[in-house]
């Protein structure tokens, strides 16, 4: 196998463990699966997450918590990131991908054919990942919502837009 090859090859590994790791962390948000040792294999020990409304959160725990807390007004949520654009530098890399997420009010009972049932929003997903021991992980991701839409007289009630 020549050198060049070789390199295009760990550069597609490299991406397509990137991806997963971005990925990861939405998924356990789908799943409702906030168990901190889980969000230690996806995040960075310094790991700092940014919601929409500016507030930051620090370290898997930390993370892994609050969201959990925030999460709980929703009976289900889904997230869908594409468009992956991946910058790698040595063991750094930086991601912008799109995301659109589908949050579920608590005793919605999954219905979306009423607004007051959901809300959903579109944006823009920043993170950047650090390789260590073979590994990516997260060290720093933030979510830039460009736009929202169905009923949001539960998060009136909470007074929180950070999802």
């Amino acid at each position: 196998m020549d050198e060049d090859y070789k390199s295009k090859v760990i550069e597609l590994v490299n991406r397509a463990e990137i991806t997963s790791a971005v990925n990861s962390y939405f998924r356990a948000l789908d799943e409702k699966d906030f168990d901190a040792q889980r969000f230690a294999t996806i995040f960075t020990t310094e790991a700092k997450v940014t919601r929409p409304d500016g507030s930051s959160l620090t370290g898997p725990k930390e993370i892994s918590s609050s969201h959990q807390h925030s999460f709980a007004r929703f009976e289900s949520s889904q997230h869908f990131l594409t468009g992956h654009e991946i910058a790698i530098d040595g063991n750094t890399a930086s991601v912008r991908a799109n995301l659109i997420a589908m949050h579920m009010w608590q005793g919605s009972h999954t219905n979306a054919n009423k607004a007051d049932n959901f809300f959903i929003a579109g944006g823009v997903i920043d993170a950047n990942l650090v390789r260590a021991n073979g590994q990516w992980r997260v060290s720093q991701v933030s979510n830039t919502v460009l736009w929202r839409a169905g009923g949001f007289k539960n998060m009136a009630q909470t007074g929180n837009l950070t999802s």
